[in-house]
């Protein structure tokens, strides 16, 4: 029976279709480490420096906003020589006020994440990123067209495992795919060599830019300043100073709204 004999071209080619592989899963590793963890600390140590006080002078800003409504509006009913009803007034300006309190429950809900997401372990954290590399390079769809449904359906849980930091559920998927590996790696029957390489260099292209929109959006945009200390200090100083205002205007309009209303 005659050898079957792979020429010096293709040899090169599949070489480079491993190349491209790789270089993929590189890509999409620091594309998910950026999403998952560099973005994660970025934003704690925002919340923690002075997205709190920024929070907190959002809500006094509000506070005031309200109070200045409610004396123009019970000036208003006195110029009618009307008696200011506050119970009126109250549901007014809560309605005016609707988005902005939403933003006020939205941000405290991005602080209460922020918070939550200190308490993951450094060591678990480690251990996640390494088994999600090896879940990505065994079956992520880009990389392994041919994947069967069942294994296709196994990485989504193990992203779903590795972005709500579910450990024990990661640790389980790897073992499942080690018991039942159905995720060969076989060059694509159904696609040519030229064409695989052609699709990785697209794949590759999309992800760079991709890491380039991330470096350039809030938080990663900001890792420099975060880090610091002198810009932290002024922005605290800025917001001490912004809040120290806040608190003489709320204590303005409450006084002018309890001589309107006595």
């Amino acid at each position: 029976m005659e050898a079957i004999v792979i020429s010096p071209s293709t040899i090169e080619k599949k070489a480079e279709v491993e190349r491209l592989r790789q270089e993929f899963l590189t890509l999409y590793t620091e594309k998910d480490r950026l999403l998952n963890e560099d973005r994660d600390d970025l934003y704690v140590r925002y919340v923690n420096l002075i997205g709190k006080d920024k929070y907190e002078n959002f809500l006094l800003s509000v506070e005031v906003r309200a109070l200045k409504m409610k004396v123009e509006m019970a000036q208003a009913a006195l110029n009618r020589d009307e008696r200011p009803n506050m119970i009126v007034i109250q549901m007014e300006v809560d309605a005016r006020l609707q988005d902005y309190y939403k933003q006020i429950n939205e941000q405290a809900e991005a602080i209460r994440l922020a918070e939550e997401a200190r308490l993951i372990n450094k060591y678990d954290a480690a251990e996640m990123q390494q088994l999600f590399r090896v879940l990505v390079k065994r079956l992520h769809p880009d990389l392994h067209p041919d994947l069967s449904e069942k294994m296709k359906d196994l990485f989504i849980q193990g992203q779903t495992a590795y972005r709500t930091h579910n450990l024990t559920l990661l640790r389980n998927i790897i073992m499942r795919l080690d018991l039942e590996d159905d995720a060969e790696d076989v060059l694509l029957r159904e696609e040519t060599i030229d064409e695989v390489i052609k699709r990785l260099k697209e794949q590759i292209d999309d992800m760079k830019q991709c890491i380039e929109e991330l470096h350039a959006a809030f938080p990663l945009n900001m890792r420099q300043q975060l880090l610091n200390p002198a810009w932290v200090h002024e922005q605290k100083e800025e917001l001490k100073k912004e809040r120290e205002e806040l608190e003489q205007q709320k204590q303005m309009y409450t006084e002018r709204l309890n001589l309107l209303t006595v």
